[in-house]
């Protein structure tokens, strides 16, 4: 992140809802040197995810790295279908990480709304691999809506 603010270019804002910390942790040292314009707001749960997309004000993240898999009762499917049906929400780019490759899974997500689907990388360098490839992709390729939040007077459940 310091070296993004160095080197004159802009941070790039991600929530990464995931709930095995090593994972976190991994992504943001991969993050370092392949994405070093990501600035991660992690979140763990999906109760967490909810309570942060509802009391967003100002500019939101431009990407969203999310876990089929969470702690309790609700899942990262059930988060991207709360943030689909969000008025602003639907315009972020969802992106889905799993250990499953599960077809239910797959295609529930892309009925969901998801961007894309993939399965979670296994090394650190196949973190970093994916991470350089999201960069090169969401960062210095696509175009993103600018979404300005207010925050949001009832939570849906």
């Amino acid at each position: 992140m310091t070296s993004a603010l160095q080197s004159g270019k802009l941070t790039f804002p991600i929530l990464l809802v995931e709930d095995d910390l090593a994972i976190v942790d991994i992504i943001h040292r991969a993050a370092k040197s392949s994405f070093p314009e990501a600035d991660f707001i992690s979140i763990n749960t999906f109760d967490e995810a909810v309570v942060y997309l509802y009391n967003l004000e100002g500019k939101g993240p431009n990407l969203i790295l999310l876990d089929v898999f969470l702690p309790g009762a609700h899942t990262g499917l059930d988060f991207l279908n709360l943030l689909k049906i969000h008025p602003l929400g639907k315009l972020l780019p969802a992106i889905i990480l799993s250990q499953s490759e599960n077809q239910k899974h797959v295609k529930e997500a892309y009925l969901l709304g998801a961007t894309s689907y993939f399965v979670k990388p296994f090394t650190f360098l196949d973190w970093k691999n994916f991470l350089f490839n999201l960069r090169l992709f969401w960062y210095e390729t696509a175009t993103l809506p600018r979404t300005y939040f207010e925050k949001q007077q009832e939570i849906l459940r």
